[in-house]
């Protein structure tokens, strides 16, 4: 028989794996990545492992596994262990590291709830192929499964199962810089050969501020119940990048011969490579731009002035977890 001094040292080693959290909520939703019913507790306790099936979650594949008796403490006191298991972990890289948030959950039928558990005061695991599994080897003491009081078991039957979110091992880190006022952000541009016979959109030449290429378009209001009655103007963004969304706002002003007589709006919006417009449908009245002398188009060219007041700039690398 070994020393006491190391039978301590074993014991110490096993209570130091990782603990449950006992503050979870309960829950009513079943767990979404997998659940087994087991039927007759009785003959499930007489097993040295149960293994379930295989399921897929976040990519990979993975497996239960529940030692009946899997944990005896330093009083006598007997554990149900439950692991978490990677299968065909060979297929990792030798340094690939998949970090895993996982809880499981045993129904309780007098509350008609699922019990969560997780490690206490831990998020994310890592699994290599080294390191295929993780769990509780204290994950609930046989006499709190076995007692009729607790609800784990009912008919002779008991569900378990588990929910496991993988982090990938890159994430996108995006710093966003909100600048008022970019410098040189007042700029004219025309809507040349402008004719308010043509009902299709028509566009500025191409400006840039802010380090972003911008365009106007302008066209009649084509949606509603004022449909044509509107010149819609809108502030176009050019060559925005995926995934990306940049937030513009800026003062619209179409230009008249009296300056008093000036149109102007202020519009805002959040960017993207496929929604790159910013504006408004009922800018001004389409019937000003055809009375006669109105002073809007002049020389068929109808004139605005851009001032970009705000615009966010964004940089985005991939980072490493």
């Amino acid at each position: 028989m070994p020393p006491k001094v190391e039978q301590a040292s074993v014991v110490a080693l096993a209570d130091d794996k990782p603990e449950r959290d006992d503050e979870l909520p309960r829950r009513s939703c079943p767990p979404v990545h997998y659940e087994v019913k087991i039927n007759s507790v009785t003959e499930l306790l007489k097993l040295d492992t149960y293994e379930s099936g295989v399921f897929e979650a976040g990519g990979y594949e993975w497996s239960l596994r529940l030692l009946p008796k899997g944990h005896t403490d330093r009083t006598g006191k007997e554990y149900m262990s439950l692991y978490l298991s990677m299968e065909k972990p060979n297929k990792l890289g030798d340094r690939e590291r998949v970090k895993v948030d996982y809880k499981f959950f045993v129904f309780n039928n007098i509350s008609r709830t699922y019990v969560t558990f997780k490690e206490k005061g831990k998020e994310l695991r890592a699994f290599t192929k080294a390191t295929t599994k993780w769990g509780l080897s204290k994950f609930l003491s046989l006499e709190t499964f076995k007692s009729p009081d607790n609800g784990y078991c009912k008919d002779n039957y008991c569900k378990l199962g588990a929910e496991v979110m993988v982090s990938k091992s890159k994430r996108k880190m995006e710093t966003v810089t909100i600048v008022k006022d970019p410098p040189q952000n007042t700029i004219t541009r025309e809507i040349r050969q402008f004719s308010t016979s043509n009902k299709h959109p028509q566009y500025s030449k191409a400006f840039n501020v802010g380090g972003w290429d911008w365009k106007l378009k302008v066209f009649p209001q084509h949606i509603g119940a004022q449909q044509g009655k509107f010149l819609s103007v809108y502030l176009q963004a050019q060559g925005l990048r995926p995934r990306i969304k940049m937030y513009v706002k800026a003062k619209l002003r179409a230009l008249n011969k009296n300056r008093t007589n000036d149109k102007e709006k202020t519009v805002s919006g959040w960017l993207s490579d496929e929604n790159y417009n910013c504006g408004r449908s009922d800018f001004m009245p389409w019937g000003d731009l055809e009375k006669p002398n109105g002073g809007f188009v002049n020389n068929k060219e109808l004139a605005f002035v851009v001032e970009i007041l705000v615009i966010s700039n964004v940089q985005r690398r991939d980072e490493s977890i």
